[in-house]
């Protein structure tokens, strides 16, 4: 049937929000007042233009576009057709309403106020009933109990994707009051076609007041708000837990989604109506990423009762089975796992850091997780990769030597082209970014080879040898390609032949040794640095349940760890750090200096005597606390070390302060602190070092960031976790001195 030109207007004119809210699409509001959906972050609505841009896949377009490609899960070069007929179910239901879309969701507020009569139920109840027992396998008593209560009902028949749809189960939201203000509808059929995702329809009533949702009171329900995302798991929660529940006086508020500010409004119309007095908050959100995230809001913002003006506690609840409560309730499984919100947000880095590892599984079982144990240092890796051969090995004609040769310089031509395309890092703000994150993070590698890999592989997030990955018992999947790095040096006994060619003892031929013994060819000791092997979690078959034992543990995390021996000893290993590099700290009695020094803007200064550039200092006010003190002492040192390396290098004065900022960067969140580092900051530092002009960047990058590494590496060599642990000698100890290997060659011609 054609359609007539006001009737394509209208159709065009329908919002892609109010069809979000129609369909209980979770989103989240920005700033700007756009929508970013909770499940693609990089996912974006436009309300003021009606439009959606979709980053991470390079798409956009209106709401017809919008259903195609995010609720149908169709590519491009599918038909559109089932996408339209679901923008006129839309519209049948804007028309039923009688809604205006021209007023609709202006100034951000609903066009009509919530009518619980005019959602359409039903007096019977049985398809509801077989629903929640059969296929969500609720106890039976217990839906009679909520639906004798009229806290569940059974809606009426509804057309939906050209078809008729069987009764859904209605959630009536109460707020604080006892009012209902707004509804669930929960499709009772299974229907994979249309609704890919969950399986079932699913939508929040229009007009429904978001300052609620579906809640049930258990005892004087006045002192534990505990959150869910969803009516299903509310119930399958409360059914398991229902005796506690009552002791603790607990509300369970189902959000609809995981805009956890939600739990935050219901929990300030409680306080302001006088409706509670509560002191716990328990945020029992699904186990995986979005969960995990959503959480995070309680640790990131902190609430107190007005009443008592004390804390209120905020704790995570996991389900032990399963990604959320209703998986555990079918699985038969009883408890849960608690976590702090420390915790969850450690669990939140993890899920973040390797979303994009490649595995089946996407839950993690956090009962099955083990403390992350720091990586052996340096392992030797082969210099080949089991996945990669290399042709000289089938080569009679070359000798070992000649063949191991042939293979360096060719790992070396590798990581020479590599680092030919470190201008990248002067290009692209979020490349720059990304390298800092990498260097910050509690890995063992060196400034250069920090470079190295994520020129190679700009994803690279998590980065071992194959024989580090086998230890843990991961195998690195067959034909992933290796990246190569620098191996700590090691001193090699060298003969150097007359054409001042370098060439290592157990490379020589028997005729050059017989010269070097006789003293007819010279012989140095000198560094060589092996080329190693490794691989990123993501060329691996380790799963999310594998990631926290693999990362590795932050030495001191100062956002979340505030114990005082934890500090201290924190702040303990950086005077011996100091005190290595013949540097003094002054924590009293300096307070007037550094204003002075300062014009007390700062509150440490870095004194550095004109007659004798040793004699270093590092004056600290003495009003620091524990945690600003070890991360003022932290960035000082950061600050000399940088200062000592710009003294002996040609670092243009002009991008000293550039070297500075990206090395306070690195240490900063190395700390467990977020950088205050926008995307304004990021470009400003690109834009610095593109004035390089033709000058190579890298040994400039590399200066800044080795000079927060080396603080970074003592404090994870002396700490674990904030605690004092054995310190083993480096693997990368260079032992072999002249003497020592004269004495080795001496003693194996002995032998001989």
């Amino acid at each position: 049937m054609k359609r007539t030109k006001e009737e394509r207007q209208a159709l065009k004119k329908l919002p892609i929000q109010g069809y979000c809210d129609w369909h209980g699409i979770a989103y989240n509001k920005t700033s700007s007042n756009e929508l970013r959906m909770v499940d693609h972050d990089s996912l974006v609505v436009v309300p003021k233009k009606n439009l959606f841009v979709w980053n991470s896949k390079g798409i956009n377009g209106d709401l017809v576009d919008f259903i195609h490609y995010y609720e149908l899960g169709k590519s491009k070069s599918d038909s559109k057709g089932d996408a339209l007929r679901r923008q006129l179910d839309y519209a049948r239901h804007v028309k039923g309403e009688k809604i205006d879309i021209d007023k609709l969701y202006q100034n951000n507020t609903p066009t009509r106020q919530f009518n619980y009569d005019a959602v359409k139920r039903t007096k019977e109840t049985q398809v509801a009933k077989d629903y929640l027992v059969n296929q969500r396998q609720l106890n039976p008593e217990f839906v009679d109990g909520l639906i004798a209560q009229g806290a569940i009902a059974q809606g009426t028949h509804y057309y939906e994707n050209d078809r008729m749809n069987q009764n859904p189960v209605i959630f009536p939201w109460k707020d604080v009051n006892g009012k209902i203000v707004g509804a669930d509808r929960q499709g009772t059929e299974q229907d994979f076609e249309h609704y890919q995702k969950r399986g079932t329809s699913k939508r929040i009533e229009a007009g429904s007041n978001t300052h609620t949702g579906f809640n049930l009171g258990f005892g004087q329900a006045n002192q534990t708000l505990v959150l869910f995302e969803s009516p299903i798991d509310l119930l399958s929660y409360a059914q398991q837990n229902e005796q506690a529940l009552v002791q603790s006086n607990a509300t369970l508020l189902s959000i609809s989604g995981t805009d956890a500010k939600r739990g935050a409004t219901f929990l300030q119309d409680s306080f302001d109506a006088k409706k509670g007095d509560f002191n716990k908050i328990i945020v029992a959100f699904d186990n995986d990423k979005a969960g995990f995230k959503a959480a995070d809001y309680y640790d990131r913002f902190k609430f107190t009762n007005p009443n008592t003006n004390l804390p209120i506690v905020a704790e995570r609840h996991v389900p032990i089975k399963g990604k959320d409560w209703n998986e555990q309730l079918k699985a038969g499984v009883l408890g849960f796992k608690t976590l702090t919100m420390t915790e969850n947000a450690k669990q939140l880095d993890y899920l973040e850091a390797f979303t994009q590892t490649p595995t089946q599984q996407s839950t993690v079982n956090v009962s099955d997780q083990q403390e992350s144990a720091l990586p052996a240092k340096h392992a030797q890796a082969p210099l080949q990769s089991p996945n990669e051969s290399t042709q000289l090995s089938g080569n009679k004609k070359l000798t070992k030597s000649q063949r191991r040769k042939a293979n360096y310089k060719k790992n070396e031509a590798i990581i020479k082209d590599a680092m030919s395309k470190v201008s990248q890092f002067q290009n692209d703000p979020k490349a720059l970014q990304s390298l800092l994150n990498f260097t910050a993070s509690e890995q063992d590698f060196s400034a250069r080879n920090a470079m190295i890999i994520k020129l190679q592989r700009p994803d690279a997030t998590l980065v071992k040898g194959h024989k580090q990955w086998a230890s843990e018992g991961i195998r690195v999947n067959k034909g992933e390609k290796a990246m190569r790095i620098f191996a700590a040096p090691v001193d090699v006994l060298n003969i150097i032949d007359t054409n001042g060619e370098r060439i290592h003892w157990n490379d020589a031929t028997t005729e050059q040794k017989q010269r070097a013994k006789s003293k007819q060819l010279e012989t140095k000791v000198l560094p060589y640095y092996p080329i190693q092997t490794v691989f990123d979690v993501r060329q691996t078959n380790a799963t999310l349940e594998q990631l926290p034992k693999l990362v590795p543990e932050r030495p001191i995390d100062l956002a979340h760890d505030k114990q005082p021996v934890h500090l201290d000893n924190a702040y303990q290993t950086l005077i011996r750090y100091a005190d290595n590099l013949k540097v003094t700290v002054y924590d009293q009695g300096v307070d007037e200096q550094i204003a002075k020094r300062t014009n007390g803007q700062n509150k440490s200064v870095l004194v550095v005597p004109k007659t004798n550039t040793k004699e270093r200092a590092i004056l600290l006010d003495s009003n620091l606390n524990p945690a600003e003190k070890v991360n003022t002492l932290a960035h000082a040192l950061v600050e000399n070390n940088l200062q000592n390396t710009q003294t002996k290098s040609k670092c243009p004065p002009a991008l000293q302060q550039t070297q500075k900022e990206l090395a306070h960067y690195v240490m900063t969140k190395h700390l467990g602190i977020t950088p205050e580092a926008g995307q304004d900051k990021l470009s400003e530092w690109t834009d610095r070092l593109k004035s390089l002009d033709k000058q190579n960047p890298g040994p400039i990058m590399k200066e800044a960031l080795q000079a927060s590494n080396d603080v970074k590496h003592y404090l994870t060599e002396n700490l674990a976790q904030g605690e004092i642990k054995q310190v083993k000698q480096k693997q990368y100890f260079r032992r072999n001195k002249m003497a020592e290997l004269t004495q080795s060659y001496q003693n194996s011609q002995r032998n001989r």
